[in-house]
């Protein structure tokens, strides 16, 4: 988003004087040699990094450090979201948004995992068939279209006009739009683009009549947080 002009740099850090702004995860071998992988606000591509003892785990043996890398970033954003803002359980419907990125396949793995019925939508006929193979037990029907609105029929379709639980959203404009009207009665809105909220876009308050909430998921907001809710979000 930074690269394409949509986003500044501003809207994802202050640290202008960093000399490098990219990563925020790592992995590697902490001062007694054991291996760890962890968040870090900004230059997480380094040779030397001070880590955040609450924002930091021990890479399981059975994970090469290339495997550990890709995990801190996606999965504590899922976890952030779907568990202790979304409230997922067993038997909810959940509509994950560009499923085939990192974040969207590590959500379609949680929710299955934890016996949820998964919408997703991709960008791609190619992406489609990734999801397909990737995730056999997700419907033909279940999965959509990220590049316009017609997720939104695939919903009405596949629920029977109930709607969804969760979304999980990282679409924005009038695809936000019609995530929310995704949202069945008490439904859960997880927002963890930032596009709508750097350029405050309005949202149709209407929505809110079916008893619904809307989560911000700013996984960048835990870096400056305070020990107790890192070490809460760190290790619940």
């Amino acid at each position: 988003m930074i690269a394409s002009g949509r986003l500044t740099i501003e809207s994802i850090t202050t640290e202008r004087n960093n000399n490098s702004l990219i990563g925020m995860e790592f992995a590697g071998f902490n001062k007694t040699g054991q291996r760890i992988m962890g968040l870090c606000s900004t230059g997480g591509m380094t040779n030397i990094l001070i880590t955040d003892k609450y924002l930091s785990w021990i890479i399981p043996d059975m994970w090469t450090m290339e495997d550990a890398a890709t995990v801190p970033c996606v999965y504590s954003t899922c976890y952030y979201a779907l568990y202790l803002n979304g409230k997922m359980k067993k038997d909810d419907k959940i509509l994950i948004h560009s499923g085939t990125g990192g974040v969207g396949q590590a959500a379609i793995y949680l929710a299955l995992y934890d016996g949820c019925e998964v919408f997703t939508t991709v960008g791609s006929i190619e992406k489609r068939d990734f999801i397909r193979k990737t995730f056999p037990s997700i419907p033909e029907d279940h999965i959509g279209n990220s590049r316009d609105t017609s997720f939104e029929q695939m919903i009405i379709q596949g629920t029977k006009g109930r709607g969804v639980n969760i979304v999980l959203n990282s679409l924005a404009e009038e695809k936000l739009q019609a995530s929310v009207r995704c949202l069945a009665k008490g439904g859960r809105f997880l927002e963890i683009g930032k596009f709508d909220m750097v350029f405050n876009n309005p949202l149709e308050i209407f929505a809110f009549s079916k008893d619904i909430s809307f989560h911000g998921i700013l996984l960048d907001k835990l870096f400056s947080a305070e020990p107790e809710s890192k070490a809460y979000y760190g290790t619940s």
